[in-house]
C-alpha cells in the first residue's frame, strides 16, 4: 500500500508542510483534528498526531493529549501518535528527551503511553524529525485489514531422559524420536533397534544408512550387536503376565 493523498495541518512547521510522501498529492490546510491525514490506495485513512518528545511531556502536563487523541481515533481506527526524538529512561528513573533529563518519572511516561494504546491509538517512535516522513510511509505500507492472522502457539514437549539419549545419536532429530519411542517403547529397546541392520524399515526414515552411522558412533564392530537381555526372573514374570492376559 502507498499514500495517495496527504493533508498536513497548517500549524505544522514549514519542513513538515514541504514533505512529499513519495510523490503523493499533498495539501496544507487547517485540520480540525490531528497533524496529518493520509489516504492510502487500499482506501484506508491514517490519522497522525505528531509530537516531539518535549511536546509530548508538555501535552501530558496540561492534559492536551487526551482530547487530541480521542478526536483522531474517532475519525479512523488507523490512528497513530508519532513521537519524534529521544525518549528514554535515565539511570535515576527520570525521563530523558532531546533537551536532556527531565523531572518526569519514566514510569509515569510509560503509563501514559500505555493509556494511549488502550484508547486505540498506536504509539510509534522515530529517531528524529528526519525520520518522520519515512515513518508515515511505513505506516501506510502496512496491512489495514480488520483481521489479523495469528499462528497458534505450539505446545512445548519435554523430552524424557531416554529421548535425550536417542536425540544425541547421528541422524535422529526431534521428529524421529517420537516415532522410534512409539515403536520401541523404551530407550533400551530403541538402541537395540537402531543398531540392528535388518533390511526392513520399521520406522519411517530409519534405514540402514542411519543405523550404520549410529553403530559407528557407538563403536560397534561388524560382528557386534546390542541386545536387551531378560533375566530368568524377568522371563518368568513376562510369561506369568502373558498367561494372565490370556485368561
Amino acid at each position: 500500500m502507498s499514500i495517495t493523498a496527504a493533508f498536513v495541518d497548517s500549524r505544522e512547521p514549514e519542513w513538515v508542510q514541504k514533505l512529499a510522501f513519495n510523490g503523493a498529492m499533498t495539501a496544507v490546510t487547517a485540520l480540525d483534528h490531528g497533524d496529518l491525514l493520509a489516504t492510502c490506495d487500499d482506501g484506508s485513512l491514517l490519522a497522525v498526531e505528531r509530537k516531539t518528545s518535549g511536546d509530548l511531556l508538555g501535552s501530558l502536563a496540561d492534559d492536551r493529549l487526551w482530547p487530541q487523541l480521542a478526536d483522531i481515533r474517532a475519525q479512523t481506527p488507523w490512528a497513530y501518535l508519532v513521537v519524534c526524538g529521544r525518549l528514554e529512561p535515565a539511570t535515576n528513573g527520570n525521563t530523558l528527551t532531546d533537551r536532556g533529563e527531565t523531572k518526569w518519572p519514566w514510569a509515569s511516561v510509560q503509563g501514559a503511553l500505555l493509556k494511549v494504546q488502550e484508547l486505540g491509538v498506536m504509539v510509534v517512535h522515530c529517531a528524529s524529525d528526519q525520520d518522520y516522513e519515512s515513518t508515515v510511509i511505513r505506516l501506510s505500507a502496512r496491512s489495514h485489514s480488520d483481521t489479523v492472522v495469528v499462528t497458534p502457539a505450539k505446545s512445548p514437549k519435554l523430552l524424557s531422559e531416554g529421548e535425550q539419549v536417542l536425540l544425541s545419536l547421528p541422524g535422529i532429530g526431534p521428529e524421529k524420536v517420537g516415532a522410534i519411542m512409539d515403536y520401541c517403547g523404551t530407550a533400551a529397546w530403541a538402541l537395540q533397534f537402531l543398531t540392528n541392520l535388518d533390511s526392513v524399515e520399521r520406522v519411517p526414515g530409519i534405514g540402514a544408512g542411519i543405523k550404520k552411522k549410529i553403530r559407528a558412533a557407538l563403536g560397534l564392530q561388524p560382528e557386534q550387536e546390542l541386545a536387551v537381555v531378560i533375566s530368568e526372573t524377568g522371563h518368568l514374570a513376562m510369561q506369568q503376565e502373558e498367561l494372565e492376559k490370556a485368561s
